[in-house]
Formats: structure tokens, C-alpha cells, sequence
């Protein structure tokens, strides 16, 4: 029990300091700085919760290996995660492509090989501060505390809502939260999420989704032809499809590790 309230005292006061450079961050008014505003925050971001991270770890003496910070087969799982995260989000653009009145056009600004060089250098920075953020000690210290479905539900909506204070969002980041929150406990590493993180978020910028990030090639724009649904309807249905698909594989991980603990 004593162990247990530690672990979620110390992920509390982890979220409020977290929460509260953010807001600092705001009040500071980075994003007046024009194209350097997102890289500059994810540095400060990732400087500031890593050295907070090593103050926990510290105190608790515990390794960055016990929260998914580990270089073990990083790099072969990092570019699974992009592979699978590429190829997952060009499986969602085309089911919309093939129902929805939405086409594919040319994008407008031209993008050359440095543009989408510095798209793709923005998206992992921001994508591993992100993974860092949530998906290191949160997530593996409520995983510890309080359960795998706590720990992956509750950094979840903490995505969600560090998107913005808007129920949607619980059907957008908060959805994928359970899939990155899935990986990183079923690989005990945040290499795979970071990945897939990425993957997903580059194809949507090459699509013209992430236009703070530049780097489209295509855009996509109202066709000629009738769809059998409306983008909005088919977006919509794709987000419950996923979020089902997250409680299968949340639920499958959480029986895996009951069966390995008990035949072990």
C-alpha cells in the first residue's frame, strides 16, 4: 500500500510540474519566435523532464532501463514503429480517399528534399519529447503502482488533454495514447511508440495535415465525385474502430502478463 501511494504521489506531482512548465512556457510567448517556436520548446521540454526524471530515479533508485529508457534494440524498434506508423496512417488517407468526395492534389507549396529533411527532424524531436513525457516514468511507475489499465488509461487522457482542454481529443491523442501506451509496456521500451509517433505524424505533414511542420507533397481537396460518406463521418468511425482495437490489445497485454506471472 505505502509503495503504491508513493508511486502515485511521485506521478502526481511529475504531471503538476510538467503542466506547469507548460504553462510558463506559454506565458513566455515561444511561439513568437516564429519557425524556431517548436523545436525550442521540445528542447526545454525534454532538458527540464529528463533532469526531473534523474531527481526521481535518484531519489528512488531506480535505472532509466526501469521506465523505457534503454538503448537495448532501440534503433531496430524505432523503425519498425515508423514503418508500421507510416504504413498505418496511409491505410487511414486511402480508406478516406476510397469513400469519402475527398482527392489527392499536388501541394502548393513545392516542398524540395532540406523542406521535408527539417518536417521530419521537427516531428521526431516533438514525437520523442512526447514519448518521453508520457510513456517513461508515468506510464512504468503507474504500471508498478496501480496496474498496466490505470497506467495506460490515465497517461492516455493526460495526452489527450495536453492537446488542449477538448472532450475530442479523448477520440484523437487520447486513442493512440492506448496503442503507444500498449507498445512501450509490451516492449518495455518507448523506442517502438517513439517510432510509430513519428510514422504517423510524418505522413499526415505529407499529406498537408501538419502545416506548422511544412514539408506536404500532397494535399487533399474536395473531388468531382460523390463519397459514400462524409470525411468527417468516416473520421469519426475510424477513431472507434481504434479505440475498440486499443481496448483489445490493452486488455490481451494485461492477461498475457497475469498468465506469465502465475505460470512463473
Amino acid at each position: 500500500m505505502r509503495e503504491r501511494t508513493l508511486g502515485l504521489l511521485a506521478v502526481t506531482g511529475y504531471f503538476v510540474a510538467f503542466f506547469a512548465l507548460l504553462i510558463g512556457l506559454q506565458h513566455l510567448q515561444i511561439a513568437g519566435l516564429g519557425d524556431a517556436a517548436i523545436p525550442l520548446t521540445a528542447v526545454i521540454i525534454l532538458v527540464l523532464i529528463l533532469a526531473l526524471i534523474t531527481l526521481l530515479l535518484r531519489h528512488e533508485g531506480a535505472s532509466f532501463g526501469s521506465i523505457g529508457l534503454t538503448a537495448r534494440k532501440a534503433l531496430p524498434q524505432f523503425f519498425v514503429g515508423l514503418a508500421a506508423g507510416l504504413a498505418v496512417c496511409a491505410l487511414m488517407i486511402g480508406s478516406v480517399l476510397l469513400f469519402t468526395p475527398l482527392e489527392i492534389g499536388p501541394a502548393s507549396s513545392g516542398n524540395t528534399l532540406p523542406a521535408l529533411s527539417v518536417a521530419f527532424f521537427l516531428i521526431f524531436l516533438l514525437g520523442l519529447m512526447e514519448e518521453i513525457v508520457f510513456r517513461s516514468y508515468p506510464l512504468f511507475r503507474l504500471d508498478d503502482a496501480v496496474g498496466t489499465r490505470t497506467a495506460i488509461y490515465v497517461t492516455s487522457v493526460a495526452f489527450a488533454f495536453y492537446h488542449g482542454l477538448d472532450a475530442s481529443n479523448l477520440l484523437g491523442p487520447g486513442v493512440w495514447g492506448l496503442f503507444y501506451g500498449w507498445m512501450a509496456l509490451k516492449t518495455d521500451s518507448i523506442a517502438l511508440p517513439t517510432g510509430f509517433h513519428v510514422g504517423l505524424n510524418y505522413m499526415q505533414a505529407l499529406f498537408g495535415m501538419k502545416p506548422k511542420y511544412g514539408g506536404a507533397l500532397w494535399e487533399l481537396e474536395i473531388g468531382t465525385q460523390p463519397g459514400v460518406l462524409g470525411a468527417e463521418t468516416l473520421g469519426f468511425g475510424l477513431q472507434i474502430v481504434l479505440l475498440a482495437i486499443g481496448v483489445v490489445l490493452v486488455e490481451r497485454l494485461i492477461r498475457q502478463r497475469q498468465s506469465e506471472t502465475i505460470t512463473g
